[in-house]
């Protein structure tokens, strides 16, 4: 009886195991499901912003198709560069955060801007 016992209770922690590693492989490799709530986050450091980088192409948005993000361009009165994987890329000679606090106004489709990150730019 014991043996049994020690054999049930040596499985259940060797599934609680397997379950915890596989929930660490997927979200850290793979970035998928919720991170372990002891996990350190990475944020963006603010104070160093006037350090960030933004990208040539300074704008993005989700898009589900190629014409709906040239529609979303002719909002906001900007030029689409690429669509690819539903992700449009957009180009402004404006201040792309003026672009964004125009749209939010006029409530178009929600832009973001384009960061260059560095390993140095997060906490």
């Amino acid at each position: 009886m014991k043996k049994k016992m020690l054999t049930v209770v040596i499985v259940i922690i060797a599934v609680i195991v397997l379950v915890f590693v596989g929930w660490y492989v997927m979200f850290v490799h793979f970035g998928r499901g919720p991170a372990f709530p002891f996990l350190k986050v990475q944020k963006m450091n603010i104070e160093s912003m006037d350090r960030v980088m933004i990208a040539d192409n300074s704008l993005m948005s989700e898009a589900e198709t190629e014409e709906k993000a040239r529609e979303i361009a002719e909002q906001y009165g900007i030029e689409l560069v690429s669509f690819e994987n539903g992700i449009a890329l957009y180009h402004t000679e404006e201040d792309p955060f003026e672009v964004i606090a125009r749209g939010q106004e006029n409530g178009y489709a929600q832009l973001s801007v384009n960061f260059i990150r560095t390993e140095d730019d997060t906490d």
